[in-house]
């Protein structure tokens, strides 16, 4: 090859390069940082129309416990440890797990992370759109239909909303489906009494059609099992959503360990399914760490279908149902677009 060759090839590579670079990658969407935002926004929707000011609002957000460093909430709040921190630590980690070692016990720790540090305010209390495009509800709804209209519940965001669950069907799994269907009436939400494989493939009537599972209490280990012996029926769901139930504790972790895998849960499509858990440690901040679906080990293959995520902690009993189901139906709308 000439040296003319040679100079051609090294500009080719160098144009490659800069275009790849040029390229912008999508930004990291952090599922706890966004649930918690639409929370604390559909709260100050509520404060708002009823005419409260900033102070009222932070009153209501005592109800949505956030810090953005801590991640692996239970095991700051019950065995704070240095050690114990991922590396990299994020933002602030090294000193709130300073901080929280200096308390005594769970209680005292909750109170300091989620109240007292102004880190958590800070975090709860800024305006979402400082957050950026990947957190904006009009990126997977419709344009202008924005944190205002989540706010203030408008029309427009509920038709936006259920066009997006138009070949969904929402099933709900232990606990009462009606906020849900009047927070969005449009949608297919249905109450799941039997969880078995016939009630389950029963709900897709046509074979568009895809499912998000919502469950509490029992149903969510018979619907795993449904899962796990169904391949086609694993096909057809977006999400998987615990509401505080155990998971990693006794007879289920066993069960859990030998069968939650990326083998035995994959799908046909090339399409990861989200698992995901919201804790809740109670009044008293138990350790609720079981709640949360595990992160299997990798195939040899790199592939991993199951995308298991920590939503993080709320104190379940204190949730309006009305303001929860909005908010749900909000998360629901990025997990859906993203499959």
């Amino acid at each position: 090859m000439s040296l003319e060759n040679w100079v051609e090839l090294a500009v080719f590579m160098g144009l490659l390069v800069a275009a790849w670079l040029s390229v912008q990658k999508p930004p990291a969407l952090d599922y706890e940082r966004l649930w918690k935002t639409i929370l604390a926004t559909v709260i100050r929707g509520e404060v708002e129309a009823g005419g409260g000011r900033h102070e009222q609002w932070w009153e209501r957000l005592l109800t949505v416990p956030y810090h953005p460093a801590g991640r692996s909430v239970y095991a700051k709040l019950h065995r704070p440890d240095l050690k114990d921190i991922p590396v990299p630590a994020l933002d602030g980690e090294r000193i709130l797990v300073d901080a929280l070692i200096e308390q005594d016990g769970p209680l005292a720790r909750a109170e300091l992370m989620f109240r007292t540090l102004p880190a958590a305010s800070e975090a709860l209390m800024v305006d979402p759109a400082e957050l950026g495009p990947a957190y904006d509800p009009a990126s997977v709804l419709a344009p202008g239909v924005g944190w205002e209209a989540v706010a203030l519940w408008e029309a427009d965001l509920q038709a936006a909303i259920a066009r997006r669950f138009n070949d969904v069907v929402v099933a709900v799994v232990g606990f009462d489906e009606r906020p849900m269907i009047a927070a969005v009436p449009h949608c297919a939400v249905v109450k799941v009494t039997n969880v078995d494989e016939a009630s389950l493939c029963a709900l897709l009537t046509t074979k568009h059609q895809r499912l998000v599972i919502l469950a509490k209490g029992d149903g969510l280990h018979r619907l795993l099992a449904v899962l796990h012996a169904n391949d086609g029926l694993r096909d057809r769901v977006f999400v998987v959503l615990n509401l505080g139930e155990p998971l990693m504790v006794g007879a289920q972790k066993e069960w859990m360990d030998l069968h939650f895998q990326h083998d035995q849960f994959d799908t046909e499509l090339n399409r990861r399914t989200l698992y995901m858990a919201i804790t809740d440690g109670g009044e008293g901040w138990s350790d609720a760490s079981g709640q949360v679906f595990p992160v299997p080990k990798a195939l040899p293959s790199g592939w991993e279908p199951i995308e298991s995520v920590d939503l993080g902690p709320l104190i379940l009993s204190q949730q309006d149902p009305e303001l929860f189901a909005r908010a749900l139906w909000v998360l629901l709308s990025f997990c859906v677009a993203s499959r």
